[in-house]
């Protein structure tokens, strides 16, 4: 909404309970899916206090069985930078039937797993845009003649690509990590520690693979020269869509601030209360480099948590250099169970990169 975004306690929507059933009456400024057969969305039942404890979570289902949307008028589709497959509107409900979930009232904390999900979601999708934008660049290295060689016989530009390469490596790892906690979570058979890890982990995950994800595909497009800069290469496309991944579903700062409050909240300070017992017993050097930057940041923490203020203007750096300390732990693991795996696109001796020769450049 124009006043809410992040700051959800601003929404507008209301929610009005009627003989039928309840009803929605608002404005949502950026809707996504707007195709979606279902959705959630956050309203304030009348006579509810404001802020966002005031906020209830309602289920809606936007067409009715012919199809036709069911009181809610579509103003306009936005014009987006990317992503333009996904169709973004701009909504007025005039009385949109809907379903409570829940109790009318702390929707927010009941809109929580479907954030973990689409968060995690968000990050498949910038390991996905990664690893297409680096198939190509490894493809292209190899048909490419520069100065009476290919390009991948060029050291440096070799060199590029293995170091993208890792970037990925770590995402992809720690991605699948979350993914696997969250099916435990989901099933019921996660412990203590796991739900709170994934608690912590999740914002973690997305803010550094949607950075990761703008990063390495700007660093595609740049291996392609000139040619990665024109429109019908579909390299262009590749690095706007990437570029909503930072964005959607809580942007960096905003992800950065939930992960240093989940880890004040919690009280733990040391590095064995959030890692799992294998990753405090492992004594390989990656292994070792993930715990001294999980620790760093949590030092961090207690260096400033008397300074509220010094604490929030650290927190982007707490939570880069804690996700960073996961991504390599997470492909030490990998390693050291598969050293010899190869991670890059194609299987030409010169392209061949083991995940050992990946993790000494994380």
């Amino acid at each position: 909404e124009l006043p809410g975004g992040s700051d959800v306690s601003r929404t507008e929507t209301q929610a009005h309970a009627t003989d039928s059933g309840w009803q929605l009456h608002g404005r949502k400024w950026f809707t996504s899916a707007t195709t979606s057969q279902m959705a959630l969305a956050l309203a304030r039942p009348e006579g509810n206090p404001e802020g966002s404890k005031g906020l209830a979570l309602f289920y809606i289902e936007p067409h009715d069985a012919h199809g036709q949307l069911q009181q809610i008028e579509v103003n306009r589709l936005k014009d987006k930078m990317g992503t333009r497959k996904v169709p973004t509107a701009e909504l007025l409900l005039k009385g949109a039937p809907a379903t409570l979930v829940g109790e009318a009232r702390n929707g927010v904390k009941q809109i929580t797993p479907m954030l973990n999900i689409t968060r995690t979601w968000n990050a498949v999708s910038s390991i996905a845009l990664m690893r297409r934008g680096l198939q190509l660049a490894w493809n292209y290295a190899t048909k490419r003649q520069a100065f009476g060689h290919a390009l991948i016989h060029k050291p440096l530009h070799r060199e590029t690509l293995v170091n993208l390469e890792a970037t990925f490596a770590s995402a992809f790892c720690f991605t699948f990590a979350c993914v696997h906690l969250l099916g435990k979570l989901e099933n019921g058979t996660a412990t203590a520690l796991e739900q709170q890890q994934l608690r912590l982990f999740i914002p973690l995950l997305k803010l550094s693979t949607g950075k990761h994800s703008v990063q390495v595909l700007s660093e595609v497009m740049e291996s392609f020269g000139g040619a990665g800069y024109v429109e019908d290469t579909g390299i262009p496309q590749l690095l706007r869509d990437a570029q909503v991944f930072p964005i959607w579903e809580g942007t960096t700062n905003v992800l950065s601030l939930d992960s240093l409050h989940v880890l004040l909240k919690s009280g733990k300070t040391q590095l064995e209360d959030w890692l799992t017992p294998a990753h405090c017993a492992a004594t390989s050097e990656g292994h070792q480099a993930g715990r001294d930057q999980v620790q760093a940041a949590l030092q961090r923490v207690m260096d400033h948590r008397e300074q509220p203020e010094q604490l929030e203007a650290n927190a982007r750096k707490i939570a880069q250099g804690f996700a960073a300390g996961l991504a390599k732990l997470y492909l030490a693991d990998f390693a050291a169970l598969h050293p010899e795996l190869v991670f890059a696109a194609e299987t030409d001796t010169p392209l061949t990169v083991t995940t050992a020769e990946l993790l000494s450049r994380c």
